[in-house]
């Protein structure tokens, strides 16, 4: 999955709740690195991407509210 940077800023600055445990782990993690380093934004872009990539078979009402972003 291919999400730009402005979709990955809204996942890390904004309150969106996920039914996948894994992700919303992996985006609890991604928001303090964000939060105590803003230009490590392109590390949690690739974290991110790569997780949707593997999973997103499993994703799906989740992976919806993402490309609505």
């Amino acid at each position: 999955m291919a999400i730009t940077n402005q979709q990955i800023e809204k996942l890390l600055t904004g309150r969106h709740v996920f039914s996948n445990l894994n992700f919303s782990m992996l985006l609890v993690r991604m928001k303090m690195l964000y939060m105590k380093d803003p230009s490590a934004l392109g590390s949690c872009s690739t974290e991110i991407c790569g997780f949707l990539d593997k999973f997103k078979a499993s994703m799906g009402a989740d992976y919806a509210l993402i490309e609505k972003l």
